[in-house]
């Protein structure tokens, strides 16, 4: 189901509906359909991409293909969409953030079409809103507007959200992006702890499938747990996100990770921290992220008394004590 996008509510109403019309509940259907229960109950819900072998398993109780049945519910123009949150995606992680803009025009654009359904309305919005407050968080330095920017965000799909009661909800992978966001400027207004709480509490809620996520929150938590001078966690937050990577194979926030090892292992003394540094480096060129790699270089120097220079083809890593 890679390369497309659905409009997961009316697909879960739909689901919900058959399974009522059946006198199933949904305990029934853990137990007849071997699926867990706050797996179904997220489908229902419209929080996640049922796989395709999960409603292979489905399809025999509830009597119909369900697979052809979620083909009914593809959205139109997903690969403009796609475009413009990979493109964005790209901007984030590079630090490319005065580039935002175009993107956030691209996204209005789209939003102006006036045959898209409501689903798709809300998750271009909610990406829009992102995209806003990022912008307003980096560039402006505005954190105040920023959490408006994504407080609204999240009120698309889940009315009664607040920060006071964040627990209480199941969220889809787009919301966890949004929780994300809002754990990183908690940590600029509240302090890490506060914000490592909320990133902890987003891992344990997103679905195996949705690794992309997965990957960035690995990233920040382990930075928040190096700001906190807990290093073996730090460490072990970097690995994770590093298997999660070459599982899925994509270098997308590889080279930041193999940084945050880099300095993990760094502080702990371990001689092998220039091996992941240098991957670190090489991933970053690999993607063409020359500014990331201005920014580590001068990072290095700068708090690990580090130079990293480059002498016939070679990366050297020296320290300057």
């Amino acid at each position: 189901m890679d390369g497309f996008y659905y409009d997961l509510e009316a697909f879960g109403e739909e689901l919900k509906n058959i399974r009522k019309s059946l006198g199933l509940s949904q305990s029934d259907v853990s137990k007849y359909g071997f699926i867990n229960r706050d797996t179904l109950r997220k489908i229902e819900n419209g929080k996640v991409i049922p796989k395709h072998e999960t409603l292979e398993l489905l399809s025999h109780l509830y009597k119909k293909d369900l697979n052809e049945l979620l083909l009914k519910y593809r959205l139109n123009d997903y690969s403009i969409f796609f475009d413009i949150k990979s493109s964005l995606e790209k901007k984030l992680e590079s630090g490319d953030f005065e580039s935002l803009r175009d993107d956030i025009d691209r996204l209005k654009k789209l939003l102006k079409k006036s045959d898209m359904s409501l689903y798709y309305s809300k998750l271009l919005n909610q990406l829009l809103l992102i995209a806003d407050s990022v912008f307003e968080k980096t560039i402006n330095e505005n954190y105040e507007k920023a959490m408006e920017k994504l407080q609204k965000a999240m009120e698309f799909t889940i009315p009664n959200f607040s920060l006071s009661n964040y627990t209480d909800f199941v969220y889809s992978d787009m919301e966890i992006r949004i929780l994300m966001n809002m754990a990183l400027i908690i940590k600029k207004t509240e302090g890490v702890q506060k914000s490592l709480e909320m990133l902890l509490f987003c891992l344990e809620n997103l679905s195996p499938e949705e690794w992309e996520t997965k990957i960035k929150i690995y990233y920040n938590i382990s930075y928040n747990y190096h700001i906190l001078s807990l290093t073996e966690e730090s460490l072990h937050y970097a690995n994770l996100g590093i298997e999660t990577c070459v599982k899925n194979n994509t270098l997308s926030s590889l080279g930041l990770l193999y940084f945050r090892k880099a300095i993990a292992e760094y502080h702990l003394g371990r001689e092998e921290y220039k091996d992941s540094l240098s991957k670190s480096i090489h991933l970053l060129e690999i993607t063409g992220q020359e500014k990331l790699i201005k920014t580590i270089m001068e990072s290095c120097r700068k708090f690990y008394n580090l130079e990293i220079s480059k002498e016939t083809n070679m990366l050297v890593i020296k320290s300057r004590e």
